[in-house]
């Protein structure tokens, strides 16, 4: 499994803590964007994003995305690219959800057996 270590990521979310989801090919995703700026430009072009405020992808959100808490349905993120003229939100790159490290999360360690 490839892991994308990322220093720094961004999601929509709403003042409830509600994250923005996009059904994609039958599956609910969770789109992040590689800085504010990247999501400003597509709130622009996207009106269903306008009531999200750009989050900090965080090692907490993270892991609650991941155990289901920030909605059960959540099966993967959507990495868009910051250059994409159109800023259509189907396009860009499937991350599974454990194929994100965070650079703040330190790397998970094999276990060491201990003498």
């Amino acid at each position: 499994m490839e892991v994308n270590r990322m220093s720094e990521m961004f999601v929509g979310r709403r003042a409830d803590g509600e994250l923005f989801t996009e059904r994609i090919d039958g599956k609910w995703i969770v789109p992040l964007w590689s800085s504010k700026d990247a999501l400003a430009r597509y709130k622009e072009r996207n009106p269903e994003l306008l009531t999200f405020l750009p989050a900090r992808l965080t090692g907490s959100l993270l892991h609650r995305i991941r155990s289901g808490q920030a909605g059960p349905e959540i099966t993967a993120f959507f990495l868009l690219t910051d250059d994409d003229p159109d800023a259509d939100l189907d396009d860009g790159r499937p991350i599974s959800l454990d194929g994100i490290t965070l650079e703040s999360e330190p790397a998970t360690q094999p276990a060491q057996v201990q003498l």
